[in-house]
């Protein structure tokens, strides 16, 4: 018996259109895969001992940009300067930074550091990773992050006879206490999975070391002979594809009369640091068998999410080398194959690594043999809109003493993952060689994996129009690689909330081209935008690929793979 919802003050994808809402820029932001190269939060104090010793080093322009400031400062105090803050920032909308003039003093005194450190970093030629720690510095010295310089909480704060206090200190010292790298950006207690999140009904019929399988309960009286085998990002919990009811992705798929089952990776201990790509490739064949047995089809329609695509991709390719047919087709969401076109991502400059920088090998080994934790993880992507996903909950949790919202995905993005030592090395080889785009470059099991043009099967690639991680420009650069057979679609959200677009979303649209022969560019000018989820048309494609109808199977499993729990079963509970 499938668990009822806890009732809560929850707000769905379909409620927060709105680019301007800060949950729908929040959800935007969240963790979308392992892109990053070798680095980690813990590589800025790196970053900070070079950039100190380059000021001790160079101190004409430590000293000219202090002076630049100072003068700045005096022409502002005499009325000969004026700075301007972006039509976009929220952080100083509240008309005290206009109307006041303590106020206001202390957000023309901060526009003009933040324009010093700017010109500082580019007299210097600083690198991208200095450029990325002046910005999180400076980011962190807004006034509006001081109880005390900023107008609202003060306000806030007189309202509340004090109590906005007492609410913003409780939960600061509730995220200390919980060891949370950043303030919490959800009310964790209104979601539990498998109560009210993951909860389209299913058995786990398979678990080994690495992953369980689930096998999803028919909920039609026929379904489609071939089934749907779902192989998430490594480094995100399964469940964003089965959130909740009316929002569940695979329930969607079920109640269209398709069989589906799901991988759900163990978050990876230090014991598992062994686990490396070709360990993950062993694991999804061992899935990709099992599903088999147990539909009694020869092949399997399956999905690669993510940091997923190189994974499933290359175990397809390995296929293809051998003549072995278990793969019917490909669905792969949000996932780019060729690491240039991902190097290219606005804002990422300071995380990926240049291939050809002549950085030492010893020392490249040495970063690549560390795990990142889930913690890690989760401050590396806050970073990356650290107004968004930092300082707005400091402000709104410790200075204005409010409570987060309860919203579905952003509990998921909290509920994170890490990353084993041997598979941080083996992803940031496969990023430094780019071994996809050259035919015989990229080796699975010893043998050269065919060309990805030649995997002998239909594919499906889905890339999301916002997405400032996976950018939709790359992973068009995905279906190009994968050949004629492959044709790409865009959805107009961001990474996350294209995957979460129930059908009937009034403000969701997406947008397809058969010709993929051209630029991006070329190919969205020609594209053709339809309203609506793009869920109805995969399911479509699906479909097609789905073989034909017959009965609903009666039970779980099999002989060989018995029911083991009911889903979600035991390793999505496991955190650390």
């Amino acid at each position: 018996m499938t668990a009822q919802p806890k009732e809560a003050q929850t707000t769905t994808g379909a409620e927060v259109p709105d680019s301007k809402d800060p949950i729908e820029r929040t959800v935007d932001n969240v963790n979308g895969q392992n892109i990053m190269g070798d680095f980690r939060p813990s590589d800025l104090l790196d970053t900070a001992g070079a950039l100190a010793g380059w000021a001790l080093t160079h101190p004409v322009g430590l000293a000219k940009a202090s002076l630049g400031f100072w003068g700045e400062l005096g022409k502002i105090a005499a009325g000969q300067s004026r700075h301007s803050i972006d039509p976009g920032d929220r952080r100083f909308s509240d008309p005290a930074w206009k109307e006041n003039s303590i106020y206001s003093g202390l957000l023309q005194g901060y526009l003009a550091l933040r324009q010093s450190m700017a010109k500082y970093a580019a007299d210097s030629n600083l690198d991208e990773r200095a450029h990325f720690l002046l910005d999180q510095v400076g980011d962190a010295l807004a006034p509006s992050n001081f109880l005390l310089a900023n107008p609202a909480a003060l306000r806030r704060l007189k309202e509340t006879r004090g109590l906005s206090l007492a609410r913003g200190t409780r939960n600061l010292l509730n995220d200390v206490r919980k060891r949370r790298p950043i303030p919490s950006q959800v009310d964790e207690t209104a979601f539990k999975v498998g109560e009210n999140l993951a909860v389209t009904p299913g058995s786990v019929v398979l678990r080994t070391e690495m992953f369980e399988l689930i096998q999803y309960a028919p909920q039609t009286e026929q379904v489609h002979q071939r089934p749907v085998l779902v192989v998430p990002s490594i480094v995100n919990k399964y469940y964003v594809f089965d959130l909740a009811p009316k929002r569940s992705i695979l329930e969607y798929y079920i109640q269209k009369g398709m069989t589906v089952f799901v991988m759900v990776w163990r978050n990876p201990q230090p014991r598992h640091d062994r686990w490396g790509m070709s360990d993950y490739q062993d694991a999804v064949d061992a899935a990709v068998d099992a599903t088999r047995a147990i539909s009694k089809s020869e092949d399997v329609n399956i999905w690669a999410v993510c940091g997923a695509g190189p994974v499933v991709v290359s175990l397809a390719g390995y296929y293809a080398a051998k003549g072995t047919r278990k793969i019917n087709s490909l669905l792969l969401v949000v996932s780019p194959l060729d690491m240039k076109a991902m190097a290219e991502a606005p804002s990422l400059g300071a995380f990926v690594d240049d291939p050809e920088a002549p950085t030492p090998s010893v020392v490249k080994k040495a970063l690549r043999n560390k795990r990142i934790s889930a913690t890690e993880f989760t401050l590396l992507f806050a970073m990356l809109r650290a107004n968004e996903l930092i300082w707005n909950y400091w402000v709104s949790n410790y200075l204005m003493g409010e409570t987060p919202s309860a919203f579905d995905v952003l509990y998921w993005n909290s509920d994170g993952t890490g990353m084993t030592a041997q598979f941080n090395h083996d992803f940031s080889e496969f990023v430094e060689n780019n071994p996809f785009v050259t035919p015989g470059a990229m080796k699975v099991r010893g043998t050269p994996i065919s060309d990805l043009a030649d995997l002998g099967f239909d594919s499906y690639v889905l890339g999301a129009k916002n997405d400032h991680l996976c950018i939709w420009q790359s992973v068009y650069r995905s279906a190009q690689l994968l050949g004629s057979r492959s044709r790409f679609v865009l959805g107009n959200s961001g990474h996350i909330q294209t995957i979460v677009c129930p059908a009937g979303n009034p403000k969701a649209s997406f947008s397809t081209n058969d010709d993929q022969s051209g630029t991006p560019e070329e190919w969205l000018k020609g594209a053709t935008r339809h309203p609506g989820s793009w869920w109805d048309h995969g399911v479509a494609w699906t479909a097609e690929h789905a073989g034909s109808m017959v009965s609903a199977p009666k039970a779980p499993g099999n002989e060989k793979y018995p029911v083991l729990c009911a889903a979600p079963g035991t390793y999505v509970h496991e955190r650390g």
